[in-house]
């Protein structure tokens, strides 16, 4: 028998939950809130930054997307159970203090990339509002320059993370997977599956504006 689950929100709900009860712990101190302090030592902000990233897609997920009945391999399902993780202790191994301007940076690009991520969401799930089987040229926002704009901003989400985490060389190399997997394994299927359903499909990119 093949080892196959129907696409479902099992995974990302067991890992966004665990996300969101730590950093409830992490603020609260555990009942020892003097013991915690914002100090430049501690990767708060990269952790903040993912934890809201992973809250937010759950609530996507929960409340916007609409899901087909697409199936997922037990090894992606198993990849992504154990992947967040990691980037969660990549943070707290290799965080280093940075400056409140660099932080600034950081948190400006997190929310200028999370809210195009959202907008590109809302219109892929306003093409299926009827009829969830069904696939239409999505128009607006970033799809207006490549074919796979939330891809684009989950990478800039995580580079901002990384550079609120000071360059840590962990998180660094999660950033590097993450880039690597948008852009040669992700992208160019869905973007040549455009090209191929819709003759009036318009002049995109896959996945960098002008360049890619």
């Amino acid at each position: 028998m093949d080892l196959i689950f129907q696409t479902s929100l099992i995974s990302s709900t067991i890992h966004y939950t665990e996300e969101v009860l730590q950093t409830i712990l992490m603020l609260v101190g555990v009942g020892r809130f003097e013991s915690f302090q914002f100090s430049a030592t501690q990767p708060w902000l990269p952790s903040l930054l993912l934890h809201a990233q992973l809250t937010r897609r759950l609530l996507e997920s929960l409340l916007i997307v609409k899901h087909d009945k697409s199936k997922m391999h037990v090894t992606h399902l198993i990849f992504a159970l154990c992947y967040y993780p990691v980037v969660s202790l990549s943070i707290n191994l290799s965080s280093v203090p940075v400056s409140n301007p660099v932080s600034v940076i950081s948190v400006v690009l997190f929310s200028w990339a999370s809210f195009h991520q959202y907008r590109c969401h809302v219109i892929l799930a306003e093409l299926r509002a009827k009829d969830t089987e069904a696939y239409g040229i999505p128009y607006g926002d970033w799809f207006e320059y490549v074919s796979s704009p939330h891809y684009l901003a989950e990478i800039l989400i995580y580079i901002s993370i990384f550079i609120s985490s000071g360059g840590g060389y962990l998180l660094g190399a999660n950033c590097l997977y993450q880039i690597l997997n948008f852009s040669l394994i992700c992208t160019p299927p869905t973007h040549h599956w455009y090209l191929k359903k819709f003759d009036n499909y318009p002049r995109r990119k896959i996945l960098i504006p002008f360049v890619y």
